[in-house]
């Protein structure tokens, strides 16, 4: 077992982690190595045989709270996300499709949603760029109907038509569930 999976020693790294909750990813990870850095080379000066001398260890290095606060004084916080607008980004995503198909002046909410997908700072590019294509699926295929005539041998869907179209509305909806899902996971 290495330092660092002593129980007392990721019991404190999990304490740092969540008081250091409002740092971005990239500074909370750097702080998490080198607080694992500093444990280490402590611990490999003074060999620690107890959780005593661990607990004594850990002490020297500070107290979790005080350690975070120092961090968030240095850096702004992360930018703080609001449950409901994510849910009004995805649902307006989600509805794009129907409204594009079946009331296209109002399928102009299509810009608008794509444009406040990409201000969201709940999701990584990837996640933006999933949405964004699965948002823009019912345009395009609306589009198609129209420069594809449907008396076109061999391009016509007849009676695929109908289940074609369910399919591609269907494809923001699945985009909104993935979206909902990607602003859960921790960052």
């Amino acid at each position: 077992m290495t330092i660092t999976e002593h129980p007392l020693v990721r019991s404190y790294l999990s304490a740092v982690t969540r008081e250091t909750a409002g740092l971005s990813p990239e500074r909370r990870n750097e702080l998490l190595a080198d607080l694992e850095e500093h444990i280490a080379v402590a611990l490999a000066a003074e060999p620690a045989t107890s959780d005593d001398q661990v607990r004594t260890v850990l002490a020297r290095l500070g107290d979790p709270r005080t350690i975070a606060a120092t961090a968030l004084g240095e850096e702004p916080p992360a930018p703080q996300t609001s449950q409901s607008r994510t849910f009004a980004i995805v649902g307006l995503l989600a509805a794009t499709g129907l409204l594009t198909a079946f009331a296209p002046p109002l399928g102009i909410a299509l810009i608008g949603a794509i444009w406040w997908l990409w201000t969201a700072p709940q999701w990584r590019n990837r996640d933006k760029a999933i949405g964004t294509a699965a948002a823009l699926v019912p345009l395009l295929f609306l589009v198609a109907q129209w420069v594809i005539p449907a008396g076109t041998p061999g391009l016509g869907l007849g009676a695929l038509f109908i289940p074609l179209t369910l399919a591609v509305l269907a494809f923001p909806v699945a985009a909104g569930v993935y979206l909902l899902r990607s602003a859960q996971r921790p960052s």
